[in-house]
């Protein structure tokens, strides 16, 4: 993970140590798989993390990451533990209502990115960013129209503003493929082994606990037959 993606993973600003949910989901996954197992956090950048699967730097890619037929082929995905939405960015007086009004609009975007690509999909014309700060930027300077992201994420960025900022955000939102956690391709013994954790975790409530901790609402996967294989 790469330590600042707030509110997922982060360094708390006063003790300066590594928390946010998936933080928490990590150490607690970890407690039920056999074995004396802890977690120890590598923090990278975002381009590094899957990379450090193939050059045993990490043995698990946490850092709310979906699977895309690209990734699938060089990587293997666990069980979903993070139910995805996408959020969309406007000025307030954007006359941008609904997703239809965004074909032909100007979108800030990382393009190396999944939101870079549905902001495409969306009829976007890519205006490439490094962060979210240089995407609300852009779009108050009327450099770009709309920024396409986590909603969470959106929302613990305006939510931490000192001041609040001449933007609103849609009352429609886009579905998104939900986080996984990944591993090096071909470990299936370990990718069942945090598969079955993640549903334990799910099922017992402890992941909806830290959701609701770090953002006051439920984010767990509802139903996880249509991610699991047929033997397991």
């Amino acid at each position: 993970m790469t330590g600042g993606y707030p509110p997922s993973n982060y360094h708390d600003e006063d003790t300066e140590e590594l928390v946010g949910y998936e933080v928490d989901m990590a150490k607690e996954l970890v407690k039920d798989l056999d074995g004396d197992v802890k977690a120890e956090f590598v923090e990278m950048s975002f381009g590094s993390i899957l990379e450090s699967l193939n050059s045993d730097r990490i043995d698990v890619a946490m850092h709310s990451l979906s699977e895309t037929p690209e990734r699938a082929e060089q990587y293997d995905f666990t069980v979903p533990y993070f139910d995805k939405v996408w959020g969309i960015i406007v000025t307030e007086n954007s006359d941008i209502q609904t997703l239809d009004d965004l074909d032909g609009k100007r979108a800030a975007q990382s393009v190396s990115t999944s939101s870079g690509q549905e902001a495409e999909e969306l009829g976007g014309e890519l205006v490439p960013i490094d962060d979210v700060d240089e995407a609300v930027k852009l779009i108050t300077e009327d450099r770009a129209d709309f920024y396409l992201g986590s909603d969470v994420g959106q929302q613990d960025y305006l939510d931490k503003q000192p001041e609040p900022l001449s933007v609103r955000v849609l009352d429609e939102t886009v579905p998104d493929v939900p986080a996984s956690l990944v591993v090096p391709k071909g470990s299936d013994e370990l990718r069942e082994d945090l598969n079955e954790v993640i549903i334990e975790n799910t099922e017992d409530g402890t992941l909806a606990e830290i959701y609701d901790e770090y953002l006051g609402m439920d984010k767990s996967i509802e139903d996880f037959d249509e991610y699991l294989d047929e033997d397991e």
